[in-house]
């Protein structure tokens, strides 16, 4: 694909999550604060496991994909940057701290968040993940990427629904800003993650990196992911967590 081209295709994989997840029940319900706590314990409980597995999967990524960045040697500082500020930001080891705060603040134990099984809806993501970090193409693992920056958005909308309607401090919210600062926007000198991902998506179109190692087109990779985050939040409205 040409740039132009490339800039498209990537463009229009990203209308996925308004229509599933902005516009859903789940985020409706959270947005006007008739989301029940349970509810939002259920779906933190689910995420908790999946936070810490994919930012353990971007660390394996570097190593598969590493000639690829070798190659387009400008994208590397900027991709490990992010795999870094995640292991170690604030503090080693890095946003596991600010996602337990936050399950703290929800009433989720470190124990209940790490050491108690997800339920299967809720592990679905985890799992397809590691499907295709371990096993998936560059082209593949990068249409998955797709959803981080959506992810920004996500998390500012938690952020400020925990605190408007559900008695947080801002502070422990921190999960939810920091991401929605680090998925968006550029923020201590370093590149938001979501026009990180578009430009590394953007380059492997460009230079015709399409093979499939799993069969999977990018457009299928980029939409499960939020078909599989519809699915555990469907789930949390249905089973609330009343730990």
């Amino acid at each position: 694909m040409n740039t132009a081209e490339a800039k498209a295709y990537v463009d229009n994989l990203y209308a996925h999550w308004e229509r599933k997840i902005n516009q859903g029940q789940f985020m409706g319900q959270l947005r006007d604060g008739s989301l029940p706590v349970a509810s939002a314990r259920r779906f933190f409980k689910d995420w908790g496991i999946f936070s810490i597995e994919v930012v353990a999967l971007n660390a394996v990524s570097y190593y598969v994909h590493l000639p690829f960045f070798v190659s387009n040697f400008d994208l590397l500082p900027a991709f490990s940057e992010k795999i870094a500020e995640e292991l170690i930001s604030p503090k080693p080891p890095g946003h596991i701290l600010i996602l337990m705060e936050t399950a703290k603040a929800l009433g989720l134990s470190k124990e209940e968040l790490f050491e108690q099984p997800a339920s299967a809806p809720g592990r679905a993501i985890s799992d397809y993940c590691r499907r295709i970090f371990q096993d998936g193409s560059i082209i593949e693992l990068w249409g998955l990427h797709v959803y981080e920056e959506s992810l920004g958005h996500w998390a500012k909308q938690w952020g400020d629904a925990l605190v408007a309607h559900y008695g947080l401090r801002k502070q422990e919210t921190i999960y939810f800003t920091a991401h929605a600062e680090a998925d968006l926007v550029q923020h201590n000198d370093r590149m938001g993650h979501g026009p990180l991902n578009r430009m590394i998506l953007q380059r492997i179109l460009e230079q015709g990196l399409t093979a499939r190692k799993l069969g999977y087109d990018p457009k299928y990779c980029a939409l499960t992911m939020v078909d599989l985050h519809a699915l555990m939040e469907t789930h949390a409205l249905e089973n609330p967590y009343r730990s």
